[in-house]
């Protein structure tokens, strides 16, 4: 893992990974995208992709490619070459190559190939332009550069004897257009990487060519400019393609033709992973890659191999790519109809604001937000469309108490209905998004949180974001300056943006935002595009949680919690050895404190005759006046009976969620449930806490993240004891405390308050207000026989336990 804390370089410069390193055993599973590799094609042979046939492809929030000039580099240093023609009449791989970009930009915008499939997925911008332009002549680069040396090269699982890194990839198509064309880069140029037999290419460890895939689409930027690009690995490396798919008579060439082609129709549609995939991630060839790849044959060659397409006049056996219009796969269309645009959804953690847009120009549409917590309705909000289709910003309006209700909990439901007029109903599950950080979903409220790293370091000061691909339009301010979009920056080995910015100090507010289609349904199969936005925490703050899905440490998530019992406010997620303050509303009193070298702070208590308690609301701020966190205390109290598990009687805070906040990346291995969206338990609409846990007697407040908790001392002992036996006067005592983690009782500074009646007729005999005292109370005068003895116990929160004992008195 790259740990903060190191020199500049390896914290902002170098957390890719360089070498691969080998990994036990081979990849099982087929998978269409490893990181920031996307679109990868099953090798020859290889498992097919299990993707659901009726699952529509759906828009992401990113741009499409248009207009797209095709380049072909074949890197071949001396030693290494391309195969030759198979037999007399063919052309060699390189040629055949060439031939093959050179028919389908000759007949670019025509019906009559897979291409004219993509005029259905276009972007913000408009409808799509799939064209394409190549010229052998002036595209096609005959690359000699020697391959890094063999200690710098990736391990081949199948001991290919050269294996060069996509790392290593990346700044070998730099250098060529460095040198050739510097102003061929961004989306309207799609380079493509040929690699000769005997070279093997890894994304990851044990991810490579010769044992996984085909070939890959993904985009790079090293300080050029963005660059979209193909890697195209020689089909001999993993086995010897047999003839008969092979109209042109080269069947390596043409093998490795269709994986060109599957790249291409996806680098198009989806360049940077945030255009068109399913919900799982693939993209229009990924859903083809299974079943009858190639359709329906409407030829054949003179050596009897079937071709589905005539591009240019020349016979090609390509794979079908994946049309929403027909709900499958087809290997050409004449259809350009869209969903697009769609309508979206804009949200900001802990804020009780949301806002959107219906995709179209209509005015007057009903629009209402519902939030539901546990299958409780808690919150609403009621918006109409102005004339653009845009409504909002409205807030939810608590439907279970006197305040406000804010999103940013994965366990939460959010349903958006619409008026007449309006799209279908959009249904938001954030916890159920699958696992981004394996490129199988999208990123919730949990991953943002915990998913970055500030740095700053004597000027040398940037953001690490992950994951950053397949993560929808992310997006990160720094101040009020926005940054370059760490999409373009997502490194393709370690799914990682390193974003370089100016100074961050302790003023400098951070904000990062992911939009994203979100809210694909059944009730939607197209979505909408939602955008969950999110506050960042310190420079070199440290992580309560820390997160394994990332290669580094991740930043602080500055939280506080109110511990209603211990009369004081703790706060996490900050940088060692830096100072706080801590204010309280109520009295404005203020505290200050430093942080830890573990990034926690606990307060010194505030003034007043009780520190904190339910309704407060306090506020964290660092040496600049830096607002961090603002915790909502809740109102939470209970009455505990003896050591029953449940809570007897009490209030809380109603609506929201009772218990600890999730702990983990609600990961799940495909997008849907089961997830943790509409899990957890929440405090009945009542407010009553009748019936609640007492393991973790604890809320989340919903405005900050933050936790308020209590917790009820036990009886450490009682005297007299249950079942005793007393011959007159004796003294009434009783022991509470707190039992910590180390098994230690810490005293509760709370009062015991003891009724004594008679067994029979239930008449009070005796009472004390505390008999919690050194000296306890003494009790006489009791006549002979049996008694019932009631303990209770109150805290300083008004927190009860109640404890009944029963003795005897002989005289």
């Amino acid at each position: 893992m790259i740990r903060r804390g190191q020199a500049v370089a390896a914290a902002l410069v170098c957390v890719v990974l360089g070498v691969l390193a080998p990994a036990a055993g081979a990849s099982t599973t087929f998978r269409p995208r490893i990181k920031g590799a996307l679109g990868l094609i099953p090798i020859p042979g290889g498992p097919e992709l299990a993707a659901g046939s009726n699952i529509p492809v759906v828009y992401h929030g990113g741009p499409v490619m248009r207009g797209v000039t095709i380049h072909t580099i074949f890197w071949a240093p001396p030693g290494y070459q391309f195969a030759g023609p198979p037999s007399a009449g063919t052309l060699g791989y390189e040629q055949l190559v060439e031939r093959f970009f050179s028919d389908v930009a000759h007949d670019s915008g025509a019906t009559t190939d897979t291409l004219s499939v993509l005029s259905q997925y276009g972007d913000r911008s408009g409808s799509a332009q799939p064209t394409v332009s190549y010229s052998a002549a002036a595209d096609s680069v005959t690359d000699t550069d020697p391959y890094p040396s063999a200690s710098e090269q990736c391990p081949s699982p199948q001991g290919v004897a050269t294996c060069v890194t996509d790392l290593e990839l990346q700044r070998e198509i730099d250098h060529v257009i460095q040198s050739s064309d510097p102003t061929a880069r961004g989306l309207s140029n799609l380079w493509f990487v040929f690699l000769p037999p005997d070279v093997d290419t890894c994304v990851a460890p044990d991810s490579c060519g010769s044992n996984e895939y085909g070939g890959y689409h993904a985009s790079s930027d090293l300080g050029h400019g963005v660059t979209i690009y193909a890697v195209i690995p020689d089909p001999l490396i993993e086995l010897t393609v047999s003839p008969g798919a092979d109209p042109e008579g080269n069947p390596d060439a043409e093998s490795a033709i269709d994986a060109a082609m599957h790249e291409t129709a996806e680098a198009i549609t989806d360049p940077q992973g945030q255009g068109w995939m399913d919900p799982n991630g693939n993209e229009v060839a990924d859903k083809c890659e299974f079943g009858p790849e190639v359709g329906s044959p409407i030829g054949y060659a003179t050596d009897g191999s079937p071709y589905n397409q005539l591009i240019n006049g020349d016979p090609w056996l390509l794979q079908m790519d994946w049309s929403n219009a027909r709900a499958g796969c087809v290997q050409r269309s004449t259809t350009s109809a869209s969903p697009l645009p769609l309508p979206q959804v804009h949200l900001t953690q802990f804020s009780s604001s949301v806002s959107g847009s219906i995709g179209s120009f209509k005015a007057h549409v009903e629009v209402i937000v519902r939030l539901l917590r546990s299958g409780t309705l808690v919150a609403a909000a009621v918006a109409r469309t102005r004339p653009s289709g845009a409504w909002g910003p409205v807030s939810l309006q608590s439907l279970t108490r006197a305040s406000r209700e804010a999103f940013g909990d994965d366990r939460d439901e959010i349903a958006v209905d619409y008026g007449p007029g309006g799209p279908s109903p959009d249904l938001i599950l954030t916890g159920d998004g699958g696992n981004p950080f394996t490129e199988a979903g999208w990123t919730g409220w949990f991953d943002l949180d915990n998913g970055f790293d500030v740095v700053s370091l004597g000027g040398a000061d940037g953001v690490l974001v992950g994951p950053c691909s397949q993560t929808g339009v992310l997006r990160l301010t720094v101040g009020r300056a926005a940054t370059e979009s760490p999409t373009d920056l997502c490194g393709t080995e370690t799914d990682v943006s390193e974003v370089r910015t100016g100074r961050i100090g302790p003023g400098t507010g951070l904000r990062l935002e992911s939009e994203d289609n979100r809210a694909v349904s059944q009730f939607s199969p197209n979505g909408a595009l939602v955008s969950l936005g999110v506050r960042l925490g310190e420079a070199n703050s440290i992580s309560e949680l820390g997160n394994a899905q990332v290669p580094f440490e991740p930043s602080g998530f500055p939280s506080c919690t109110a511990d209603l019992w211990a009369q004081q406010v703790s706060c996490t997620g900050l940088v060692p050895g830096a100072r706080y303050v801590l204010t309280r509303r109520r009295g404005h009193a203020t505290v200050r404190a430093r942080a830890g070298a573990d990034g926690t702070m606990t307060a010194p208590r505030f003034s007043g005759s009780r520190a904190v308690t339910g309704g407060d609301i306090v506020t964290l701020s660092n040496v600049a006046d830096r607002t961090l966190t603002v915790l909502h205390v809740a109102h939470l109290r209970v009455d505990i009976v003896g050591a029953q598990t449940v809570i007897a009687a009490g209030v809380c805070e109603a609506g929201e969620y009772y218990g600890r906040p999730p702990a983990s990346p609600p990961t799940n291995a495909a997008i849907g449930p089961p997830g943790i969206a509409g899990t957890g338990t929440i405090c009945p609409p009542d407010g009553h806490a009748r019936g609640l846990s007492v393991a973790h007697i604890e809320q989340t407040d919903d405005l900050s993240g933050g936790l308020t908790r209590t917790e009820v001392p036990q009886l450490q002992f009682t005297s007299p004891t249950d079942g005793a036996t007393l011959y007159g006067p004796f003294i009434a005592l009783a022991g509470a405390g707190v039992l910590t983690r180390h098994h230690a009782v810490i005293s509760s500074r709370a009062g015991v308050a003891l009724t004594i009646r008679t067994a029979t007729g239930n008449q009070a005999v005796f009472r004390a207000a505390n008999v919690d005292t050194a000296a306890g109370t003494a009790v006489d005068g009791l006549a002979p026989g049996a008694y019932v003895a009631t303990w209770r116990l109150t805290d300083a929160n008004g927190d009860t336990r109640t404890v009944t004992t029963r003795f005897v008195e002989v005289g």
